[in-house]
């Protein structure tokens, strides 16, 4: 099976992690990469057959007593590996770019870090620094940028007042704050949301009023999302889908950046992040039958019953039963 670019970029950086951090547990390397134990164990059996040569003494080596029977994981002979990354002109302009973008939204918090960083970047590249290059971020409320952090920083849950554009409605919502990101010049807030009863997309410049709540945020499983993705434009309605896809829909885990659940069979179930329901109703329509929507209850339903309507129009033809 040919790894995705996601996996190649976990498997470089595997590598150095795994040399200063010797004897560490699969379970930690997972948490720390956000990966099930299952990926590294794969990642660490690809990196056997990696090295410079084909020959003893040219791929890394990993004790595989401590790791078959005590699940942790020692690397050696993998020196090659440590050699500093090196960049081109193009390549440092984009992380200056993005580390001015960072810094704006930093806020005082961790701007000393990223002022160094860009010092030593900017030092690095010389001539090509981009001077003329800036990323304007709308800008958000003082308060309510303050109250996000706190409560990021703190585990705490947040009360909103929330304008939603695409609806002209204003909400109230009690959300569970993930992470923060910038894209496209706005800052978000990754959260799940109570009321929707899933993780959201919630742009901080359409906040009108944060309020850090005494409750902590739910124990549950979530993965902080960057937002790249080719459907983000669909705004802060965006959801969690599992999918069932066939060999013929693959595709959709490198094009969607889409998480693999169990690749054990020939139907690989995947999650990604849409951006509402009508969005996976056309994928799912357009695939074909190559893709089945397993999740959420409510969407899978719904591309149901537009199969069944779709088929039914058809003169002839019974409608489907069966679930897409």
């Amino acid at each position: 099976m040919r790894p995705s670019a996601r996996d190649v970029q976990r498997r470089l950086a595997l590598v150095p992690y795994l040399r200063s951090k010797q004897g560490v547990s699969v379970d930690e390397v997972a948490r720390e990469f956000n990966v099930k134990p299952r990926v590294i164990r794969k990642d660490v059996e690809q990196l056997m057959m990696t090295g410079v040569g084909a020959h003893g003494g040219e791929l890394i080596d990993i004790d595989l007593f401590a790791f078959e029977d005590d699940d942790r994981i020692y690397i050696s002979n993998a020196d090659f590996m440590t050699r500093p990354m090196r960049i081109n002109g193009g390549e440092a302009a984009a992380l200056i770019v993005a580390l001015r973008a960072l810094r704006d939204a930093a806020g005082h918090a961790h701007a000393d870090v990223v002022d160094s960083a860009l010092s030593k970047l900017q030092g690095a590249v010389g001539h090509q620094t981009p001077e003329s290059v800036a990323v304007v971020v709308e800008p958000v409320d003082h308060d309510v940028l303050g109250a996000v952090r706190r409560a990021l920083g703190a585990g705490r849950r947040l009360e909103i007042v929330y304008t939603t554009a695409s609806r002209d409605a204003v909400s109230t919502r009690q959300v569970d704050p993930i992470a923060m990101f910038v894209r496209e010049g706005h800052e978000y807030l990754d959260a799940w949301c109570h009321s929707a009863e899933g993780q959201r997309f919630f742009r901080l410049d359409r906040i009108e009023r944060a309020e850090v709540l005494d409750t902590p945020v739910e124990s549950r499983t979530v993965v902080p999302r960057r937002g790249d993705a080719g459907f983000f434009s669909s705004g802060e309605g965006a959801l969690q889908v599992e999918l069932e896809i066939t060999p013929a829909a693959r595709w959709v885990v490198e094009y969607y950046d889409a998480e693999v659940l169990d690749d054990s069979s020939d139907l690989w179930r995947v999650s990604l992040v849409a951006g509402d329901e009508a969005w996976v109703r056309r994928l799912a329509l357009r695939a074909a039958g190559s893709i089945r929507v397993l999740a959420p209850d409510t969407v899978r339903s719904d591309v149901t019953e537009h199969v069944r309507s779709a088929l039914a129009a058809y003169d002839g033809l019974t409608p489907a039963t069966e679930e897409f």
